[in-house]
């Protein structure tokens, strides 16, 4: 994604109108953290896109903070989960996300995916975030759990 328009010319538009996510192509937790991306503005800030159930394809702001969720259950056990907030594009575009987007993939302009939408915002004018598990931490605790496991995403046409 160019977001200057000086680079607009060298878009290459992607084939079908598809952009290919990449075999094995995961945003790392270090990328996630500190950015390497700049925005328009020149700030470190990765510029994400997902195609969500109710609000269609979506860029948005990552933010490279991740906060930590943690649920504790009457039987004495507890849940703990990352997640990774994801601003609106800019103040015109409205809401990265709605309910009904949950499930949805988030990836970069590369085709790395960097996380599973998990809860979004409704369109207020006062809470604009949206909610992801950042897919290396998903990764982490499936191959905890099952060491041969990988993801293999089938070559695009």
């Amino acid at each position: 994604m160019y977001l200057k328009p000086k680079d607009w010319t060298t878009l290459g538009y992607p084939f079908e109108r598809h952009l290919p996510l990449q075999a094995l192509g995961v945003i790392e937790e270090d990328e996630l953290r500190c950015p390497k991306m700049l925005n328009a503005d020149g700030e470190r800030c990765p510029i994400v896109i997902k195609n969500g159930l109710t609000t269609g394809v979506r860029l948005g702001r990552a933010t490279g903070i991740e906060s930590f969720v943690r649920e504790y259950f009457q039987d004495g056990t507890q849940s703990t989960s990352i997640e990774w907030a994801i601003l609106p594009y800019d103040h015109k575009s409205g809401v990265f996300s709605t309910p009904g987007d949950s499930g949805a993939i988030i990836v970069d302009g590369k085709g790395c995916i960097g996380g599973l939408l998990i809860g979004g915002a409704d369109e207020t004018k006062y809470i604009d975030i949206t909610y992801a598990t950042p897919f290396y931490w998903i990764l982490q605790r499936i191959q905890a759990q099952f060491p041969n496991a990988y993801v293999h995403l089938p070559p695009m046409a």
